[in-house]
């Protein structure tokens, strides 16, 4: 073999190995992270929880503290009303009257549903609509108005119920149809 193929040969396996020692240096950084992918999830939730149960603790001191701080507000702007100015006096009433928690009615506490009452005017509503559709659909299945049996031709005969064969009410109600 050649010198010439012997150094190319050379250069050629020192290329390989560098190229080898990058791609386990590459590989050992994705192994890394998907290592750290757990981890990190696993600190995340951590910290969530650690913040609920933080904010679940303070939320009631916060409230306990703005409950002892109100009325000493409120007794700083009594003392003050008569001997500074009734503007420093308003002032820290209407600051107690923001920080101050009070306790919500028992009216206020659960709101108030409207759809009860959209469903029973919607009721209302179509309950006056079938009274108008069978109003109407008698209407329609009589064949005769009442003026006709209420007419002048009846007035004078002095008939104001009967019919010319004199059957009266009874003829009536076999002619008129069944309402359903």
């Amino acid at each position: 073999m050649s010198v010439l193929s012997r150094k190319r040969a050379a250069e050629a396996e020192a290329e390989a190995a560098e190229t080898r020692e990058r791609a386990q240096q590459l590989a050992w950084a994705i192994v890394m992270a998907r290592a750290a992918v757990p981890r990190a999830k696993a600190a995340g939730m951590a910290a969530r929880d650690g913040v609920r149960s933080a904010a679940t603790w303070t939320a009631p001191r916060v409230n306990q503290a703005r409950v002892w701080t109100a009325p000493r507000i409120e007794r700083s702007g009594l003392a003050i009303k008569d001997t500074i100015a009734p503007k420093v006096y308003e002032t820290l009433m209407a600051t107690a009257r923001r920080v101050d928690v009070t306790a919500p009615r028992p009216d206020d506490a659960a709101p108030r549903r409207r759809w009860p009452q959209v469903v029973a005017a919607t009721g209302m509503l179509v309950a006056a609509g079938a009274a108008v559709a069978v109003v109407l659909r008698r209407r329609k299945s009589d064949p005769e108005p009442a003026e006709a049996v209420t007419g002048p031709q009846a007035a004078q005969d002095g008939q104001l119920g009967a019919d010319a064969d004199g059957s009266g009410a009874e003829g009536n109600v076999s002619r008129q149809s069944p309402v359903t």
